[in-house]
C-alpha cells in the first residue's frame, strides 16, 4: 500500500510539474547604434564636439511643407549636435526632397535613401533649399552660416551613408567632411569664420 501511495504522489508531481508554463523570453528588439560628434579646425585651433560629454547629442529633426497633387510636397532635413547646458552648437541642413504626399505625408524609405545616395557631395545653399548648409553658433552665442558662392574655397562631402531602421523610426547615418567659410550675416556679412578638416558624424530621421 505504501507503495502505491508513494507511486501516486510522484505521478501527481510529474503531472503538476507538466501544467507549469514556462516564461517565454522574447529577443530583443533590434534598435539602431546612434553616435554622433564634430571636429575640426576652427580658426587654425582644435575643436569638437562629443555626444554625451557637457550634455551634447544629437538631434534630427524636418521641415516639411504639404502641398496638394500636382504640387510636389518637400521635406528639408536636419542633424544638429547640441546641448542644453552649452552654448555651442553645430547643425547641418538638406534639402530637399521632392515627394507625394497623397498617400503619407513622410516620404518612402526608398526615396529617403535614394534622396541622399545621390547627393553625396551637394553644393551650399542658403537655408539648405537646394543643397547643404551649415548654421554654427559659438560660445558666446553668435551664430554663423555658410553661403552659396562665396568665392572662397570650399568643399562639402558624405563620406559615408548608412540607412537602418527601427521601431522608432528610419535614419540615414553619415559622416561628412567639409572645409567651410561661415558668415554672421547673410545679407551683409561683416566678419567670417572658416572650419578646416572638419569630420560631423551624425544621423538624419526619415
Amino acid at each position: 500500500m505504501k507503495f502505491f501511495k508513494g507511486l501516486a504522489s510522484l505521478v501527481g508531481i510529474a503531472i503538476l510539474a507538466s501544467c507549469i508554463e514556462h516564461e517565454v523570453i522574447p529577443p530583443p528588439k533590434p534598435e539602431v547604434d546612434l553616435t554622433a560628434s564634430f571636429s575640426g579646425q576652427l580658426e587654425g585651433s582644435n575643436y569638437e564636439l562629443i555626444q554625451d560629454v557637457n550634455g551634447y547629442y544629437c538631434e534630427a529633426t524636418q521641415a516639411k511643407e504639404i502641398l496638394p497633387t500636382p504640387q510636389p510636397s518637400t521635406v528639408t532635413y536636419y542633424s544638429a549636435i547640441k546641448s542644453d547646458s552649452q552654448m555651442d552648437f553645430i547643425q547641418i541642413g538638406i534639402g530637399k526632397l521632392n515627394f507625394n504626399a497623397d498617400n503619407s505625408i513622410d516620404p518612402s524609405v526608398e526615396q529617403f535613401t535614394s534622396f541622399f545616395n545621390s547627393n553625396t557631395a551637394p553644393d551650399y545653399s542658403l537655408d539648405a533649399e537646394s543643397g547643404v548648409e551649415i548654421v554654427f553658433r559659438d560660445g558666446q552665442g553668435n551664430v554663423w552660416r555658410s553661403m552659396e558662392g562665396t568665392g572662397e574655397p570650399q568643399d562639402f562631402q558624405f563620406t559615408s551613408l548608412t540607412q537602418e531602421s527601427d521601431e522608432n523610426g528610419d535614419y540615414m547615418k553619415f559622416v561628412a567632411q567639409f572645409n567651410v567659410s561661415l558668415f554672421d550675416d547673410i545679407q551683409n556679412p561683416t566678419d567670417t569664420i572658416v572650419f578646416e578638416n572638419a569630420i560631423f558624424e551624425g544621423y538624419f530621421q526619415k
